[in-house]
């Protein structure tokens, strides 16, 4: 089962009141640290609103969904939710998992506070372009048609079945195999191809710009 595992990505939007949004991203980085002190946390960070400072977006991943299911059960989480009530208005979550991870899964860069010198993480997330993404999935699935096809071949009853369902057996089959499999690594070999992209980079570069001069600026009050 453990080779079947796939990582879980999960966004949380939160409304905060604009005048405790300090104390509500204090909150949200005691969150995040208490989520990495659990089994197959594989990182998270939170980033503000560009047009709203009262909206914080939280991203956290997971190995799998058992050891995300571990965290959002567990007794250091509602205790660190009821602490945080004060602070959120309105929640929303996101979660994605195999197809839907594929290409989005947001990417986590370091910022540095130029004046304290201390780090935080801040999520990017930009697809590739759809060509990019169109590419990707026919490499995965060319030599997936091919291996099923010679075995279907293979198969002297196979011409028999009514074909609804053939194509009920062949979906059960290969949308777990694409899913699960291909895909995963497929994006994996890719991956700096797919991230090549002069306007991501450009988008990266200009958050990450705007975070530190924000950072580095004289305090407001």
């Amino acid at each position: 089962m453990d080779g079947m595992s796939t990582p879980v990505t999960v966004e949380v939007t939160r409304q905060t009141p604009a005048a405790r949004g300090g104390e509500a991203a204090a909150w949200i980085e005691e969150g995040l640290r208490l989520a990495r002190e659990f089994e197959g946390c594989l990182g998270g960070g939170v980033l503000r609103d560009a047009g709203d400072a009262g909206v914080l977006h939280t991203i956290y991943r997971f190995a799998d969904e058992r050891t995300l299911t571990a965290w959002e059960q567990s007794e250091q989480r509602r205790r660190w939710l009821d602490a945080g009530s004060p602070f959120v208005l309105d929640a929303r979550v996101q979660r994605r998992t195999g197809i839907e991870g594929w290409f989005d899964a947001p990417q986590l860069r370091r910022s540095v506070n130029p004046r304290t010198g201390l780090g935080r993480m801040i999520a990017v997330r930009s697809a590739p372009r759809r060509w990019k993404q169109a590419t990707a999935i026919w490499i995965g699935m060319y030599p997936v048609n091919v291996l099923s096809s010679w075995l279907i071949a293979q198969l002297p009853w196979w011409g028999g079945l009514a074909i609804p369902v053939r194509s009920a057996m062949l979906v059960s089959v290969l949308a777990p195999l694409m899913t699960f499999v291909m895909m995963p690594a497929v994006t994996r070999v890719l991956r700096p191809w797919l991230r090549r992209d002069a306007r991501v980079i450009r988008t990266e570069r200009s958050l990450l710009a705007a975070l530190d001069s924000r950072a580095a600026g004289p305090r407001s009050g």
